[in-house]
């Protein structure tokens, strides 16, 4: 057994539920008899359990059933957006669980804002009367593109952070903890995934109206982030040759350009604060405020349909962090694809998402444990 077939193998059996051969046929492509001696090395070296078999009331012998061996140790995620941290920490099972969140200026701060994460996950382990020394992994979630070798690009979205190593930064500060960092969308595609909307899905497109467009694709069980961390920036796709300065650099980004809208519509609140306001208008019975909301879902819609074409997604997760988005723009959404995408592909689902900004740490627990089926 290869490394490399060892690592996908295990991959496909998760911790919290057990799963069958034939079920692990259908999802590797192994042969029964490679994937049964490939079960039983794995087994031998103590990575998976093997379950007693329990009769299904049909003809044949009962089926055996096989998860991993739960990770040993505590768990932890600080998850950034632009204007606060949350911390999450966990054991293999959230049997000891403890959560912790502060409000701070993260662009513009990064060692105050690491600061932050950093006591705050003292303060949660404290809780658990765990010691740093039972930590076992962390991911980091912050909400920028992240390169090759754990490398964050802030630049033109968290502008105290370039020429920051905020991996280096933790990793001085617990030196036997495993640390990964991963962009903020992509951890709650995770989470979503995991406990949310996304349960079951092996195909997913996430997007976050917070306060800009973070999106994240899930392709065939797996996070597709791309050759450079690049993937699902549909926000820095451009519908407008002549419209306003992105901080891309390009012109007419959909970000930039749904910002706009929002921003004239509302007496010039902008971000998430101009969509919160749109919401409460469009609720009070303002057509005005609605239809806004429609044309913001329609011209993101359009560029998801176009998406659906290269990809053909199972469902749309849509977030806008603290609230629920709100119906108007998830009918604008569905218009927009209809518009744009095959009609094979155009009825799409498009869902709210539960979780909102809790999708993140929860994502980034998930992905510190190792916990997924493939989705890493």
């Amino acid at each position: 057994m290869t490394a490399g077939g060892r690592s996908r193998l295990l991959a496909l059996i998760p911790y919290d539920t057990a799963v069958t051969m034939a079920d692990l046929v259908r999802t590797s492509g192994l042969s029964r008899p490679t994937l049964a001696d490939m079960l039983h090395r794995l087994q031998a070296e103590g990575a998976v359990l093997c379950e007693p078999a329990v009769a299904s009331g049909g003809r044949g012998r009962p089926a055996q059933r096989w998860r991993r061996r739960p990770p040993q140790g505590m768990f932890a995620a600080l998850a950034f957006s632009r204007d606060s941290v949350r911390v999450r920490v966990a054991n293999a099972d959230d049997g000891a669980l403890a959560e912790c969140e502060e409000t701070l200026d993260v662009a513009l701060n990064a060692m105050g804002a690491l600061d932050a994460g950093h006591r705050l996950l003292h303060e949660c382990l404290t809780t658990l009367d765990s010691a740093v020394e039972s930590l076992t992994s962390l991911t980091l979630g912050l909400p920028c593109p992240v390169g090759d070798g754990d490398q964050p690009q802030p630049r033109g979205i968290l502008p105290d952070w370039v020429g920051f190593r905020p991996v280096e930064w933790l990793r001085d500060r617990l030196p036997d903890v495993r640390i990964t960092v991963e962009n903020d969308a992509n951890l709650a595609a995770v989470g979503e995934i995991t406990e949310g909307a996304g349960r079951g899905c092996r195909d997913l497109v996430y997007v976050k109206l917070a306060p800009g467009i973070g999106s994240a694709l899930v392709v065939g069980g797996r996070l597709y982030r791309g050759a450079a961390g690049y993937a699902g920036e549909i926000g820095h796709v451009q519908i407008n040759e002549m419209g306003h300065p992105c901080v891309c650099g390009a012109r007419g980004c959909l970000a930039m350009e749904l910002y706009i809208a929002a921003r004239h519509s509302t007496g010039g609140k902008g971000g998430l604060l101009a969509l919160n306001e749109l919401f409460r208008r469009c609720d009070a019975g303002d057509t005005a405020a609605g239809r806004v909301l429609g044309r913001i879902g329609e011209l993101l819609g359009e560029q998801l349909g176009a998406l659906a074409n290269m990809i053909d997604p199972e469902r749309v997760v849509v977030s806008t962090a603290d609230v629920p988005p709100h119906p108007a723009v998830l009918a604008g959404m569905r218009d927009g694809i209809r518009r744009t995408a095959l009609p094979a592909v155009g009825d799409l689902p498009v869902i709210p998402s539960p979780l909102g900004i809790r999708a993140e740490p929860l994502g980034g627990i998930a992905l510190a444990r190792g916990a997924l089926r493939g989705v890493v």
